[in-house]
C-alpha cells in the first residue's frame, strides 16, 4: 500500500490523459517515428495502415504508473505482416530503473493477446513489437535500455536462456528539437512546448504549432487546446487561468499570460506587504518588551545606587538582548557598584 501511495504522489495528475490523447492520432505517432526514430526499415513502413489497438488486456496495476499506446502498421513489402508499436508514454522524474522488466510484462501480455485474437496455430509467426519510451520528466533517463544488462553475471552457456529485450527512448529534454528537418514536424512542435519553461515564449511556440496544422485537423487541434490547458496550469501553477480561455489562439493567450504576470505580481505585492505589516508588529512587540525592560532596570540601579551618569543610560539603552537584560536586572541585589555589572 505505501509503494502504491508514493507511485500516485509522484504521478502527473490531469497530465497523462491529454497527452495520451495527443498520441491517439495517427500523424503524430507517424511524425514521431520520422523525426525521432532513425533506421533504413522505417521506409518499409506503411504509414497509411497506420491502426490503434486496445490496450484493454493489461491490468490496472499494470498500468497504474504509465499510460501506454499499442498501435500497429504493415510493411510495404509484405502486406501480410504488421509490426505493432508499443508506446509507453513515461511521465516520472525518476526513471524506472527495471523498465525493461516491465516492458517484458507488457510485450509478453501484448503476444498473448494476438496469439487468442487471430488464433494463431502451430507454424504461424508472431508480429515483431517496438517498444518505445517517450519520458518527458525533467530528470535524465538513467536506467538500462536492455534487459540483459540487469542480470547477474553467468556462465556463457546460461546466458542464451536469459530473456532478451531492448527497448527505445525518447527522452524529450534530450533531443535536438531545432533541427530544419524538424519545422514541420507536429510532434517536434510538441516536444517544444512540452519542455518550454519560460511563459513569455509559449504564444509563439502555440502559433508554430497551430500553423502546422492543416484546416482538416479539427480533432487534433481540440485535442491539442486540451492538453495545453493542462501544460499551462502544470507549468506556471501560480497562474490564475480560467476554465473558459482559448489557449490555442495566440492573441489571446499573450493577452492571457500578461494578465497572469500582473495578477501575480500585485498579489506578491500585497503579501509583501502582509508580510512586512506582520514583521512590522513583531518588531514593534519585541521593542516594546526591551524597552520595558530597559526601563525596569534603571529603575533599580537608581534605587540601589543613586542618579544615574548619562554615560551609564547610554549603555542600557544600546542592550537589544532580553536575556541580557534579565541577567542584570537579577544582579542588582548582589552587585556593590555599577561596575559589578560590567558598566560604567
Amino acid at each position: 500500500m505505501a509503494t502504491r501511495a508514493r507511485r500516485r504522489k509522484n504521478a502527473t495528475p490531469g497530465h497523462d490523459p491529454g497527452y495520451k490523447r495527443l498520441f491517439s492520432h495517427p500523424i503524430v505517432v507517424e511524425e514521431l517515428l520520422r523525426g525521432f526514430v532513425h533506421g533504413d526499415w522505417l521506409e518499409r513502413l506503411d504509414f497509411s495502415t497506420l491502426e490503434r489497438m486496445s490496450n484493454s488486456f493489461v491490468s490496472d496495476d499494470l498500468r497504474e504508473r504509465h499510460s501506454d499506446l499499442i498501435w500497429r502498421l504493415r510493411l510495404r513489402d509484405d502486406e501480410e505482416s504488421w509490426v505493432y508499436l508499443y508506446l509507453l508514454l513515461e511521465f516520472q522524474s525518476t526513471s524506472d530503473p527495471f523498465m525493461a522488466v516491465r516492458l517484458l510484462t507488457y510485450v509478453g501480455l501484448l503476444l498473448e493477446e494476438i496469439i487468442r485474437r487471430e488464433k494463431l496455430t502451430p507454424g504461424d509467426r508472431l508480429p515483431a513489437v517496438f517498444p518505445l519510451v517517450l519520458h518527458n520528466g525533467k530528470g535524465h533517463w538513467r536506467s538500462p535500455l536492455r534487459l540483459e544488462s540487469l542480470f547477474v553475471p553467468v556462465p556463457n552457456e546460461l546466458k542464451r536462456y536469459l530473456p532478451r529485450l531492448t527497448y527505445r527512448l525518447l527522452d524529450e529534454r534530450q533531443l535536438d528539437l531545432h533541427l530544419p528537418e524538424l519545422a514541420h514536424n507536429r510532434t517536434a512542435a510538441l516536444f517544444r512546448i512540452e519542455t518550454n519553461e519560460t511563459a513569455e515564449n509559449l504564444p509563439a511556440l502555440t502559433q508554430a504549432f497551430d500553423d502546422i496544422l492543416s484546416p482538416e485537423e479539427s480533432d487534433l487541434r481540440r485535442s491539442f487546446r486540451a492538453w495545453l490547458s493542462a501544460i499551462a496550469r502544470r507549468t506556471f501553477p501560480d497562474a490564475i487561468i480560467p476554465e473558459s480561455v482559448n489557449l490555442a489562439e495566440a492573441p489571446m493567450l499573450e493577452e492571457t499570460l500578461i494578465e497572469w504576470r500582473e495578477k501575480n505580481r500585485r498579489e506578491a505585492r500585497r503579501e509583501g506587504r502582509k508580510e512586512g505589516r506582520r514583521e512590522g508588529r513583531r518588531e514593534g512587540h519585541r521593542e516594546g518588551r526591551l524597552e520595558g525592560r530597559r526601563e525596569v532596570l534603571l529603575q533599580q540601579m537608581t534605587l540601589r545606587f543613586g542618579p544615574l551618569p548619562q554615560e551609564i543610560r547610554s549603555q542600557v539603552a544600546q542592550i537589544i538582548s532580553l536575556p541580557k537584560l534579565n541577567r542584570l536586572t537579577k544582579k542588582i541585589l548582589l552587585a556593590k557598584s555599577l561596575r559589578d555589572l560590567g558598566l560604567g
